[in-house]
């Protein structure tokens, strides 16, 4: 039988022993809950002293067994109630917010949790709400983070979590939003309360002035533009800007340094997106920033702009504004930039008398058609800018014409510009056309569109004029010298049927004219040279004549040539204008021209050359002789050489000869200066007895008076010695394109026209339509001729019995003696197209075209009986031809005689196109 064992009381131990199993079989080491499915074995054990030391020490009992269940436990962080709440913000309406939640997993398995987010009762408003998981950790929402109804977290997990809340526009006040979580179907962690405060929004008020409103430009103008918070809440950052980039384009501009701001940062921009404190070098706008604007605070901002040309009649909106978050006003406010012109026009002093009133009406009893009645008014600039005005005149009654003087007393120039507040006189004068009364309106018109009008009134308007007549002893006709006396004298008369009063007659005398007397109280003023004689009349009466005389005598200051010319004047109070009378002139000369004639030889037989020399001399000491003509008249026999002509050693153009008398123009004698005209005669056949030349100089006085003056007459004489007279032939013969060269004028052979021959000794002798020349009386014996080149285009033939020399010829005169010259011929035939003339004045151009196979060849000969300065000539090829050789223009000085010019051109056009016309033009070789 088995004993229970003894137990000793005084040593006893019990012990548990407990296991926990699970998947892995071990015990759990940490506090953390101890996973679902964990097994928990329990086991006890006593230990004690036994009795008997064989019998055990220990007693164990019997195992128990446990296995762990799934625990869902959530928590949510951090807490909050509605009297405490764990997290708040203080929002505007509309604004939005972000709290941030963190959810533990306190189960021992895993679980998905259920989120909720709401709005507790009570809440003064509903915000909007959504969770997002927070997957970063930053504590914002972002792109990719999910927006979540639950989580899934293993035990002991975690997740951030935001609750995001969105404000309404018009909400206000205390909303509590609340993140609970839970296990599905037991205990939720509900004490998770945020505050969402929404305060009262601000609410922003621009105004903005422009003063002054109305800028002229040039000038500036204070801008101000103030923002204020007239909400009940306080605002974030509040911006307030004024662009400015459309106003400067309109020519309102920024006038840089001028920005000033009550409070707060004061920015610039150049371009309206960078802003910067720096102020740029063109502002195109400007701002002020604030951190906040409470309720009622406002900030100002002020600056200055500048009104350019550019802006001139333009009102410029310009609108400022103030931004705070979602919250902007504008402010708007006009500058008007334009000038304010004004033109008044008006009686002498009085120019802002009001129109169509007595006081802008000027009146004047009488007036004489055709004679200027004058008024003086005041033009005045009564606007603020500068500007130009134009005067005109109407008529309303009667007719006339107009005039405008300025206060210097010369035509007005217009427009009239003026300054502002600037004046001018100007002296209306109007010519009636009519008799009767004549009314002007005269209107002053500003180019700004501004008008004034005044008036000028004539009560009566006569026709006719005053009679004034001035006549002179001695009669205008004859010069007189110095030292004589003149008696002018006056006659006036008024025929009017009405007086003329206040009447004054004024003559001043010539300056080279001396005051001796005067009739009918005539006092004469002024010093020596500028005396005038005045009359004053207290009236003349309808239809009376007054007469005066003056007394003068021609001064030692007076020269030859001028004229002592003298007008009186009348003027009256009703003609204030001075009426001139007719005008006398008395002529002074006391010189006169001086001509001597010489030849240099005292006997000639015929064929003999003379030379002539005439010596001219202007015998006043003081005025040269203009126009200056000498006249020579050969005797019969004497043939003029043309070329030979000079004057004081220089060449003189050839003198026009018209029946046999010699005529040149030797423009200017200076005053007691002498000159020598020298030409050459030669004594032809037709000669006989003396040879007598007869000379004079005729002219004009330079001055005021031009009067012919004349010379003596000159003669100079040569015996004709027939004693040792040769005997004499004539030489002829034919100038000819020798087509066939045989040296004869053969049929076929071409005469060629106007061909120069020179015959020793200085004769010459053109050809005619024939080709043939003649000089006759030409002395027996030995002659030499040469053909001009210049005047023709062909070659000379040479002649062996000449030595070979092309164009000169040699021959022995007995009697008739004939000289041919051929020529020859340049290509094929030669056929004349047409041949032309041009006269003008002394000149002559004939003009040659013939068809070549080369082309075609023009001859132009020019000639002219006195030299041309300044000739030009253009010969104008015909229409598609081409100049090949010479040319076909002429500039320069174009002497006397005759000068030939060839050219050659190409031309495929017909004949009939060929053949141009010439033009010449030269100036006048007169002083």
């Amino acid at each position: 039988m088995n004993r229970p064992p003894r137990l000793f009381p005084s040593l006893l131990l019990l012990s548990g022993l407990l296991a926990l199993s699970g998947p892995a079989t071990a015990a759990p080491t940490s506090s953390a809950p101890t996973p679902a499915g964990t097994e928990i074995t329990n086991q006890a054990a006593a230990t004690f002293v036994p009795p008997t030391p064989d019998e055990p020490s220990t007693v164990v009992s019997n195992v128990i067994r446990t296995v762990v269940q799934a625990v869902c436990a959530v928590s949510v962080s951090p807490n909050g109630t509605v009297r405490a709440p764990g997290q708040s913000a203080d929002l505007l309406p509309g604004d939005g917010t972000v709290f941030r939640y963190t959810v533990v997993n306190a189960g021992n398995d895993t679980f998905t949790v259920p989120l909720t987010a709401q709005t507790v009762a009570g809440s003064a408003f509903s915000p909007g709400l959504h969770v997002v998981l927070d997957s970063n950790g930053n504590g914002t929402p972002e792109a990719g983070e999910p927006t979540v109804q639950s989580v899934k977290l293993p035990a002991g997990g975690r997740a951030d979590l935001l609750l995001v809340a969105q404000t309404g526009s018009g909400v206000q006040g205390d909303a509590f939003v609340n993140l609970v979580a839970g296990c599905a179907g037991g205990e939720q962690d509900a004490d998770n309360v945020s505050r969402v405060h929404v305060g009262a929004p601000p609410a922003l008020q621009v105004g903005k002035t422009f003063s002054p409103v109305l800028v002229r430009p040039g000038d500036e103008t204070n801008v101000t533009v103030t923002a204020r918070n007239t909400g009940g809440g306080a605002s974030r950052e509040a911006v307030l800007t004024d662009p400015l980039a459309e106003q400067a384009a309109q020519g309102l501009v920024y006038v840089p340094g001028s920005a000033r701001a009550s409070r707060g940062v004061l920015e610039y921009t150049a371009d309206g997106v960078t802003w910067g404190t720096a102020q740029p070098a063109q502002v195109r706008g400007v701002r002020v920033r604030v951190e906040s604007l409470a309720p009622g605070e406002a900030v100002t901002l002020t600056f200055r702009m500048q009104a350019t040309e550019q802006a001139e009649n333009r009102t410029i909106l310009n609108v400022a504004t103030a931004r705070t978050d979602r919250w902007q006003a504008e402010g708007r406010a006009s500058a008007d930039v334009r000038y304010q012109p004004g033109v008044a026009l008006g009686p002498d002093g009085n120019p802002e008398a009001a129109e169509n009133t007595p006081a802008d009406l000027q009146t004047r009893p009488f007036a004489v058609v055709g004679q200027p009645v004058c008024f003086d008014h005041t033009l005045k600039n009564t606007g603020d800018v500068r500007d130009t005005f134009t005067l005109s005149v109407t008529y309303p009654q009667g007719a006339g014409q107009a005039s405008f003087f300025g206060a210097d007393g010369q035509p007005l120039t217009q427009p009239v510009a003026l300054a502002p507040g600037g004046m001018t006189q100007v002296r209306v004068c109007h010519s009636a056309a009519q008799p009767g009364a004549l009314e002007a309106l005269i209107t002053a018109a500003g180019t700004r569109q501004t008008s004034n009008t005044t008036r000028d009134q004539v009560q009566g308007v006569e026709a006719g004029l005053p009679e004034l007549l001035k006549t002179v002893s001695p009669e205008p006709t004859r010069p007189v010298a110095q030292g004589e006396t003149l008696t002018y004298t006056l006659k006036v008369r008024n025929p009017y049927s009405r007086p003329l009063t206040g009447v004054t007659v004024q003559d001043p005398l010539p300056a080279h004219v001396d005051f001796v007397t005067a009739s009918g109280g005539g006092i004469a003023g002024g010093q020596s040279g500028a005396q005038v004689v005045t009359w004053t009349l207290e009236a003349l009466a309808p239809g009376e004549t007054r007469t005066f005389t003056v007394t003068a005598k021609v001064s030692e200051r007076a020269v030859d040539g001028e004229s002592l010319k003298n007008t009186f004047n009348l003027i009256s109070t009703e003609l204030p204008t001075p009426l001139p009378s007719n005008e006398v002139g008395s002529p002074v000369w006391s010189a006169a021209l001086q001509v001597g004639k010489q030849v240099d030889s005292a006997q000639a037989a015929p064929g003999d050359r003379l030379t002539y020399t005439l010596q001219i001399r202007n015998l006043s000491a003081t005025t040269a002789i203009e126009n200056a003509v000498v006249t020579d008249t050969p005797a019969r026999g004497l043939s003029y050489l043309p070329g030979t002509s000079t004057l004081a050693g220089q060449p003189l153009a050839d003198p026009v000869i018209v029946n046999g008398v010699l005529r040149w123009n030797v423009g200017t004698l200076p005053a007691g200066v002498a000159t020598e005209v020298k030409y050459q005669t030669r004594v032809t056949a037709e000669a006989a007895g003396d040879l007598t030349n007869r000379v004079e100089v005729t002219g004009d006085g330079v001055g005021g008076n031009v009067r012919a003056i004349a010379s003596n007459v000159a003669t100079a004489v040569t015996r004709l010695n027939l004693l040792g007279f040769a005997p004499l032939g004539d030489l002829l013969g034919t100038v000819f394109v020798d087509r066939n060269r045989n040296g004869l004028f053969d049929a076929g052979d071409t005469p060629v026209e106007r061909a120069r021959i020179l015959l020793a000794g200085g004769r010459q002798a053109l050809t005619d339509a024939s080709g043939r020349y003649h000089f006759p009386n030409v002395p027996f014996g030995p002659q030499a001729l040469r053909l001009d080149p210049n005047t023709t285009p062909y070659v000379p033939l040479s002649v062996p019995q000449d030595g070979g020399l092309s164009g000169t010829r040699t021959v022995q005169v007995r009697g008739l003696t004939g000289v041919d010259f051929p020529l020859a011929p340049v290509g094929g035939d030669i056929a004349v197209t047409r041949r032309t003339t041009l006269s003008a004045g002394p000149l002559r151009v004939e003009k040659t075209v013939q068809f070549t196979p080369q082309g075609y060849l023009v001859t132009l000969r020019l000639n002219t009986s006195a030299v041309l300065p300044g000739f030009e000539l253009q010969d104008p090829l015909p229409p598609g031809a081409s100049l090949k050789e010479g040319r076909n223009t002429f500039s320069g000085l174009l002497n006397a005689g005759e000068t030939t010019l060839t050219y050659r051109f190409e031309f495929t056009g017909g004949p009939e196109a060929a053949v141009t016309d010439p033009t010449v033009l030269w100036r006048d070789a007169r002083p």
